[in-house]
């Protein structure tokens, strides 16, 4: 019998098969990202999702003019 704390699932395994692509893709190895990423997809598509949605937030987050006056605004408060 597996222990669960111990066994890793379908969606872990994705998820860290694709951060190893995005390492991939900083050290300009597109070849090896895109390999990666399918074999990602194959495991769990919905943990490739997951990140892509997680790297769309995190970019127009940083960038968005009004989040960034938002940001500028708590800082001024506090």
């Amino acid at each position: 019998m597996a222990d669960n704390e111990t066994e890793t699932t379908d969606y872990e395994k994705a998820r860290e098969i694709t951060e190893k692509a995005l390492d991939a893709l900083r050290d300009n190895d597109d070849a090896e990202a895109g390999r990666l990423i399918e074999e990602a997809r194959r495991v769990d598509e919905n943990a490739v999702e997951d990140v892509q949605e997680m790297l769309e937030e995190d970019a127009s987050s940083e960038h968005d003019p009004a989040k960034l006056n938002e940001d500028i605004a708590k800082q001024n408060r506090g």
